[in-house]
C-alpha cells in the first residue's frame, strides 16, 4: 500500500503540469517569435510582445530592402549576420531566455542567437539548416550553390563562406564535444543523460529546422532551472521540450529530471 500512495501524489503533480502546459497561453501575432516566447514560462506583458514584435518587424523589413539592392547572396548574408549582431546581440550568456535579445541588455546564446538569425532567414526565403552539437548550435546557409557558416557566438569572425575555413571551424566545435565528453565518460557520466556508464564516447551532429531548435531552448532553460535547484519549472520546460523535439538527449533528460523531481 505505500508504494501506491506514494505513486498517486507523482501522477497527480505530472498531471497538473501537464493541464498546465496545456493551457499555457502562447501569444500570436504577425511573426515566429511565439515558438520561442512563452508567457507561462517568461514575465512579459501582451503590450510587450507586441513591441518585440515591431521590433523585429522593422528590421525584417530594412533587411528586405537591403537584400533586394545588395549584388550578391553572399554579401547580404555577411551584411545581415553583422547588422542583426550590432542591433540585437549585445552580451552573451548561457541558457537565457530568447526574450532578453529585445531587451535593452541584449542578453543572448549560442540557441537564442540563432534562433533569432534564422527566424529572419526563414521569413526573407533562404534556405538554412540549424546543426545541433553537444554544446553548441550553429546555422548553415545554402545559395547559389554555395554554403555559408553562421555562428551566433563569434560577433567579429561569425559569418564564414570560405570552404575550408568552414570545415575546420566545424571540426573544432565536434573535437570540443569529443574531448569534453571524454571527459564525462572517464567520470562515469554520460553526456546524453543516459543511465549508467557510458559505453563508448559519442557526439551530437545534427541537422535540425527551427522547430527543433526551439525545442533545445526550452531544454536549455530547462538545465538552467534544475541547476537553480526548481526542481518543479525545470520538468515544465523539459516536458515542453520533448513535446516539441524528443530527442535521445531530451528524452533521457526528461526522465532524470521526472526522477529527481518527485524521488521524495
Amino acid at each position: 500500500m505505500k508504494t501506491v500512495f506514494k505513486t498517486i501524489p507523482i501522477l497527480l503533480v505530472f498531471l497538473l503540469l501537464r493541464v498546465e502546459m496545456m493551457m499555457a497561453v502562447v501569444p500570436t501575432g504577425d511573426t515566429k517569435l511565439a515558438l520561442f516566447i512563452r508567457d507561462d514560462f517568461d514575465s512579459f506583458s501582451h503590450e510587450e510582445f507586441v513591441s518585440f514584435e515591431a521590433t523585429y518587424l522593422d528590421m525584417l523589413s530594412k533587411l528586405r530592402e537591403k537584400d533586394e539592392s545588395m549584388k550578391s547572396d553572399e554579401a547580404f548574408l555577411k551584411f545581415m549576420f553583422y547588422k542583426v549582431h550590432r542591433k540585437f546581440l549585445k552580451s552573451y550568456e548561457q541558457q537565457v531566455l530568447f526574450s532578453e535579445i529585445f531587451r535593452p541588455s541584449g542578453k543572448y546564446d549560442c540557441v537564442t542567437g540563432s534562433a533569432l538569425l534564422a527566424l529572419f532567414l526563414d521569413d526573407l526565403g533562404y534556405h538554412y539548416r540549424v546543426v545541433e552539437t553537444d554544446y553548441h548550435v550553429y546555422l548553415m546557409v545554402e545559395s547559389g550553390g554555395r554554403e555559408f557558416m553562421m555562428e551566433a557566438t563569434d560577433p567579429l569572425n561569425g559569418f564564414a563562406s570560405d570552404k575550408e575555413e568552414i570545415k575546420e571551424r566545424k571540426q573544432i566545435v565536434l573535437s570540443d564535444a569529443q574531448r569534453i565528453n571524454e571527459k564525462l565518460a572517464m567520470s562515469g557520466v554520460s553526456s546524453d543523460f543516459s543511465m549508467g556508464s557510458p559505453k563508448q564516447v559519442t557526439v551530437i551532429d545534427n541537422e535540425v529546422g527551427m522547430k527543433e531548435l526551439a525545442g533545445l531552448h526550452y531544454y536549455n532553460q530547462s538545465l538552467r532551472a534544475y541547476n537553480n535547484e526548481d526542481l518543479r519549472k525545470a520538468y515544465k520546460y523539459i516536458t515542453v521540450a520533448q513535446g516539441i523535439y524528443p530527442s535521445k538527449r531530451i528524452k533521457n533528460a526528461s526522465s532524470f529530471i521526472f526522477a529527481m523531481a518527485f524521488s521524495n
